[in-house]
């Protein structure tokens, strides 16, 4: 990682694609596990993480001279890696091409972990922000 300082706040959310098994709780378990204490080796230091049965949401700090859609994408690809070893899935979750980015700044990091961290009551109440679910155009 280059040294350097960064100040920059994201929000990140991907879904599982249609056509895919939604996510068990074991395989929730070890996905959030897996974005919360691998952050500093793909560039990131998360902050507030849920994962749900068909998408997920990140809360985090950009590293410097980190590319936020590459990390995304890097992501995607290795928790699947890290899904066939852990669990020995034969078929993990194939995740949508789509994902949505949201930078989020230093005032607002509160609000946005809180949203995160309630995300089965919004989504139970639908009471969900369409920035922070938004995954296409």
């Amino acid at each position: 990682m280059p040294l350097g300082f960064s100040e920059i706040f994201f929000h990140i959310v991907w879904r599982t694609a249609p056509a895919s098994d939604g996510m068990n709780a074991p395989t929730r378990k070890i996905v959030k596990n897996f974005l919360m204490d691998f952050g500093e080796k793909y560039g990131y230091e998360p902050i507030a993480i849920s994962v749900l049965e068909d998408h997920l949401h990140i809360l985090a700090k950009l590293l410097p001279g980190v590319a936020p859609g590459l990390l995304v994408e890097t992501l995607k690809e290795e928790l699947n890696q890290y899904l066939k070893k852990t669990l020995a899935m034969k078929d993990p979750p194939h995740w949508d091409d789509g994902y949505g980015i949201v930078s989020v700044s230093r005032a607002h990091i509160d609000a946005v972990a809180q949203y995160v961290h309630q995300q089965e009551k919004r989504h139970r109440t639908n009471r969900i922000n369409s920035t922070l679910e938004r995954v296409r155009k």
